[in-house]
Formats: C-alpha cells, structure tokens, sequence
C-alpha cells in the first residue's frame, strides 16, 4: 500500500517533533527559529491539502473570466492589440488538469496586457483594463489571505472566511 501524501507529511511532522528538533542544541538560535517554521509550514500544508485543487480552480477560473473581459474588444496600438490576442490565444492552452499552471500562464497574459495597455491603448479601452485588472487583484488578493490565514501574519484575519468556505463558493 502506498501511503497518502496527509500519511506522508504527517510522518515528517512527527519525526521533526519527536526526533530531529528535541535533538537541537538549545543554543543554535536559528535552528529552533527554523525548525518551528518548518513544522508550521508541514502543518499548514496538510491542512490545505484537502482544498489545493479546488483553491486552484477558483484562482484559474478568475483569471480565465478575466483575461476573456479585458483581451476582447482591444481598442489601440500594435503592441496593446498584440498582448491582447496573445492573452486570448492563452485561454486554448489551459489545461483542466493543470489549474495552477494554467492560472499563472493566465496572470502572466494579464501582466502583459496590462503592461502593453500602458503604452498605446486608447483612453478607454485602458481605464477598463485598469479597472477590470485591479478589481481581479483584489478578489485574488482576498483569496490568497484566506489561503495563508493560519499563518498568523494576515492582519484582520477575522474578516475572512474560512478555507473550507471560501472553496466551496464559485469564482468571483
């Protein structure tokens, strides 16, 4: 029987406890200071486990809604008209199986767009782009504080929901 990945990090997690950091000399400051984030970090991963794949999906879904609203209708130059059909020409290479991949090859097509919209789109056309860009940012923005919550360093984690709840809600 192969054990599951959740076995796999719980093994690791109990054999830092138990064995390797009992075993590190009080004195090695750094070491205790990393081996407690080591042990976090194992920690917060095997309670994201469960919800990578959905918490990805939510993430790429967003995008590609994303990507579709600003890459359409492009309005200016050469180089703003050109980031935009590339943008779009991204959304036939997502792959349903790779939603992670797929969400950054999508935030790296906004990127561009973004950044080509800058130099020779129309008025209009940029203001939309901005707009649409900072409004994704924001909703990605929430999405990655509620998936690095149980860190600790979020500064009003209280107005956040929970992983389990955030990931059984549809994009946007």
């Amino acid at each position: 029987m192969t054990p599951s990945i959740a076995v796999r990090l719980e093994s690791v997690l109990h054999g830092l406890r138990d064995a390797i950091i009992p075993a590190i000399n009080p004195d090695e400051a750094l070491a205790v200071e990393q081996s407690g984030l080591i042990v976090a970090q194992l920690t917060m991963l095997l309670q994201q486990l469960p919800y990578a794949d959905r918490y990805h999906r939510l993430c790429r879904d967003d995008a590609r809604a994303t990507a579709i609203a600003i890459g359409q209708d492009a309005s200016g130059g050469p180089r703003s008209r050109s980031a935009a059909e590339a943008l779009l020409a991204l959304l036939n290479d997502v792959d349903a199986d790779e939603p992670h991949s797929s969400y950054l090859a999508l935030a790296g097509g906004i990127s561009a767009l973004t950044t080509a919209v800058c130099e020779d789109a129309d008025p209009a056309w940029r203001a939309f782009v901005a707009r649409t860009v900072f409004e994704f940012s924001v909703r990605q923005n929430r999405r990655e504080r509620v998936w690095f919550k149980d860190s600790g360093f979020d500064p009003a984690p209280g107005e956040l929901p929970s992983l389990t709840e955030m990931c059984a809600t549809k994009s946007r």
